[in-house]
């Protein structure tokens, strides 16, 4: 055994003096830094007492970074530590991992195997640990996000059996843990075991598992070059026999044991005792090394047959004979991963015969290669015992001349029908909704190219149909998504009827879907498939209990004359049906520039809007509040402007649709709450009593769930007491989720936030549902107060509301009011409160305080 130390130790420095020559020969080059996670797990990958990377994973790297000009930086962390450093990206490369399904979704491997290794378990010499049903409730130390505790879960579960786990970081402080009396026994794989397991005076037990392949990883698509050379390097050294590959596995995997001649038998050597003495004492140690020897080669026999029948991998042996090359040895675990017997593999054809047809041919000529390199890899598909096809990866290895004078082959089969059902997944994830089975959006783009290429060559033209299901967002909100699903299948199936052959349809959102029509695409005609569609859409649809009644908009493009090329013609699709749902829905138009102007408007608003508050380019007005009483400002509501640097100031009734129908109405509406509270504390240090604020609130506000704690934060952060901020709801938007509007009234109530209802009258609200509600205010809206005097059916309207008000106890309020008539009738019927240009337009803040501070 000391010879091969020696050797080893030789050959390292052969290898350490070969690449200081070659770093001296290469560098001007600038090396590719790769920074190596580095944990404790001798034999394979550890710092030696010399503090230096060491085992079998780093000699190969450092191999490979030889090659390939690697910069190499070791990282030291724990195990856990080292895979969240890969995901984050802070490390480039981690090695010794074995492959799971779970791991692969979060990082790349590559394909050829490093090592293979299996998890043993060791306990307490005075337990008596024989198999599973011993591990009943007991404590074993397992390594921290390691696979091996959900592997002797999911054993043990099967018998309805569970431990205790105890958690460690290191293979080490396990061993300590169970040494300790901390924990009973300790999962850890077979080569620490090998190398270090005697050293704690633990027992080793019959149980094994998690049979595993180990590689190097990176983080999900970042450096697939270092796995790409990594599997380059590993598959020239495997076929070399004297490679650095089989050096490195030799001088880290197989431990070195050294046979010692007991002291006694040296002193009495020295002292020149009895010949005979020295003879027996020889005879019993080598009878003593020779047991030992046998019991580890049964262990490890044992443990191979085990590691075997758990194994993906299939191996095989095959002797030349005269009639070709048959099978001697497979192992048994070829029944387990493709059905068959291992004696059905000795027959000479059977390999000829079970792979697939369209692969035979092919696959025998390449078999032949093999007498050329002495090694060979392929893949190719054969038939396992049911018929399914399955993927093979065959690694096949030449010895021209074995012990007996024979030439054979050993090789092994890995199934990868897995991975490649895995690659055909992804590809029809791609280009395919995996919910309706429907083109995505890429594959649509694909067909319209392939229109406008047919179009070109034959001098047709096709049209495109943008087709949107309108109010689907209720139907989820309401009904539930699960009803929204069925709906996008149902209308699937009503829209496949209408295709013809050469139509294609695809899904390319929620709801929203795109009809290519390479039919004949003259107006008349596309018009007639539209209401087609119309009418598919609009026949009643009963889903579980509920029946619905659906409507779409169409928007319809054609080709020459609204496009020639996908993109353009998409969009101006889109643009058509963006202009059939703000015409009324449930109808179809086709494109023109006009509409083309109009959408580009919009575009450059809504960009402008997104970036509006961050430039600082929104203003509030104020409007005051008047008291009936004694004509004095009891409070204002703020008013949002958008001051354009080019456009000027922009009146909400442009900008606010288009904030609610883009989202933006929450960012505006926080920034609106924000500064009216700021700009009320301002005025109270300026020694001016505006009283209370309003400020409208959004159904898009309400609906996030996320405005109750928003409100609470601003007035923590501006300091402004709660009871003097009013919101104010329109009837639609509380009854466009009662429940959830009725939720957040709560919580501002809870506050002391002061709640009003906004144009009150022009909504469905329910009576007996509103004097539920937690409400301080009502305001009747200005198209009821700009008749009166006109209109005896707007006074009694007022009337009622104002005594509706006094009967809840709730406070009035009267938008709008513009002409003293107006306010002499309002005070008469009990009106508590003013709003209108009578007394002031919406102004700035700075001109409020002017206008109105109190002498």
């Amino acid at each position: 055994m000391l010879y091969k130390v020696v050797i080893t130790a030789v050959f390292v420095v052969l290898l350490t003096i070969a690449m200081i020559f070659q770093f001296q020969d290469s560098g001007s080059d600038a090396a590719r830094e790769v920074r190596v996670g580095l944990y404790q797990n001798s034999p394979k990958i550890y710092r030696n007492s010399e503090g230096q990377p060491d085992g079998l994973f780093v000699m190969l790297l450092e191999a490979i970074a030889k090659e390939e000009s690697w910069d190499l930086t070791y990282v030291d962390c724990e195990w856990s530590d080292c895979l969240n450093l890969l995901s984050k990206n802070s490390i480039d490369l981690m090695p010794d991992v074995a492959f799971t399904e779970e791991r692969a979704q979060r990082f790349d491997f590559h394909s050829v195997a490093v090592t293979h290794s299996w998890s043993e378990v060791w306990s307490r010499k005075d337990l008596d640990i024989l198999g599973l049903p011993d591990l009943q409730g007991v404590r074993i130390a397992v390594l921290r996000d390691s696979v091996q505790e959900v592997a002797l879960q999911q054993m043990m579960m099967g018998y309805g059996l569970g431990f205790k786990p105890v958690y460690v970081d290191t293979y080490k402080q396990g061993f300590q843990t169970v040494k300790s009396g901390k924990a009973d026994a300790v999962i850890t794989n077979v080569q620490f075991a090998d190398s270090h397991g005697p050293q704690f005076d633990l027992r080793e037990t019959p149980i094994m598992l998690n049979p595993a392949s180990l590689f190097y990883v990176t983080a999900v698509g970042q450096n697939n070059d270092l796995l790409k050379a990594i599997d380059q390097n590993i598959t020239v050294w495997r076929a070399e026999p004297d490679s650095v590959y089989y050096e490195a596995l030799k001088s880290t995997m197989v431990p070195i044991q050294e046979a010692k001649i007991p002291k006694v038998v040296l002193w009495v050597l020295i002292i020149g005792g009895a010949f005979i003495i020295v003879m027996i004492g020889i005879a019993s140690l080598l009878r003593w090394q020779i047991q030992k020897r046998t019991k580890a080669l049964s262990r490890t026999n044992l443990r191979f047959n085990h590691l075997l029948k758990a194994s993906p991998v299939v191996l095989y042996q095959l002797v030349m004979q005269e009639d070709g090359f048959r099978p001697v040895w497979v192992s048994a675990n070829v029944k387990r991963l493709f059905g068959y017997e291992p004696e059905e593999l000795y027959d000479l054809n059977w390999w000829q015969d079970i792979l697939h047809e369209d692969d035979r041919s092919k696959t025998i000529e390449q078999f032949g290669g093999i007498f050329e390199k002495g090694h060979a890899v392929y893949e190719y598909r054969v038939r396992n015992k049911e018929g399914k096809v399955r993927f093979i990866r065959d690694e096949l290895q030449l010895f021209a001349d074995n012990h007996n004078g024979q030439v054979e082959i050993v090789g092994s089969w890995s199934d990868l029908t897995e991975i490649y059902e895995k690659e055909d997944r992804l590809i029809f994830l791609s280009q395919y909704d995996p919910f309706t089975h429907l083109p995505n959006r890429q594959k649509l783009h694909e067909r319209v190219e392939e229109a406008i290429e047919r179009g070109q060559q034959f001098n047709e033209n096709f049209a495109i149909l943008s087709i949107d299901i309108d109010n689907f967002k209720k139907i989820n909100e309401t009904l539930s998504y699960q009803v929204g699903d069925a709906v996008i299948l149902r209308m699937v199936e009503r829209l496949k009827h209408i295709l013809q052959v050469e139509d294609s349809l695809a899904r390319i959102g929620g709801d929203e879907f795109v009809f290519v029509i390479n039919q004949k695409t003259d107006v008349e005609n596309v018009s007639k498939i539209a209401r087609k569609v119309l009418k598919r859409f609009a026949a009643p649809l009963r889903v579980d209990e509920h029946e619905l009644m659906i409507t779409a908009s169409i928007g319809v493009a054609i080709y020459p004359e609204d496009g020639r090329d996908p993109d353009t013609l998409l969009k101006n699709a889109e643009i058509a049906r963006y202009s059939a749902k703000k015409s009324g829905r449930n109808r179809f138009e086709f494109f023109n520039d006009r509409l083309a102007e109009g959408m580009h408007e919009n575009l450059m608003l809504e960009s402008a809007l997104r970036v509006a508050v961050e430039r600082n380019e929104l203003v509030l007005h104020y409007q005051p509040l008047v008291s009936f009483t004694d004509i004095t400002m009891v409070g204002v509501e703020a008013l949002v402007r958008w001051q354009h640097p080019t456009l000027g100031l922009i009146p909400p009734y442009k900008f606010i649709p288009l904030a609610e129908e883009t989202g933006l109405i929450g960012e505006i509406g926080l920034w609106v709450l924000r500064e009216a509270c700021q700009q009320m504390v301002q005025w109270d240090e300026a020694g001016n009593a505006v009283g209370c604020v309003s400020v409208n609130i959004s159904v898009q506000q309400i609906e996030t769930g996320l405005l109750p704690k928003q409100v609470k934060e601003v007035l923590q952060d501006t300091g402004l007491a709660a009871e003097r901020l009013f919101l104010e709801l329109t009837e639609s938007t509380i009854m466009q989720d009662p429940e959830k509007a009725a939720t957040a009234m709560t919580e501002f109530k809870q506050m002391g936030v002061k709640l009003a209802v906004d144009d009150f009258g022009t909504g469905y609200s329910s009576m007996a549902y509103l004097k539920r509600l937690p409400l301080d205010r009502l305001k009747i809206d200005r198209s009821f107060i700009k008749d009166i005097g006109q209109d005896a059916n707007d006074e009694v309207i007022c009337k009622a509301i104002i005594q509706l008000a006094k009967s809840l106890g709730l406070e009035t309020v009267a938008e709008g009011v513009e002409e003293e008539a107006h306010a002499e009738f309002l005070k008469a019927l009990g009106c508590d409160v003013a709003q209108g240009y009578l007394y002031s337009k919406p102004v700035p803040a700075q001109e409020l305080a002017v206008r109105w501070k109190k002498t």
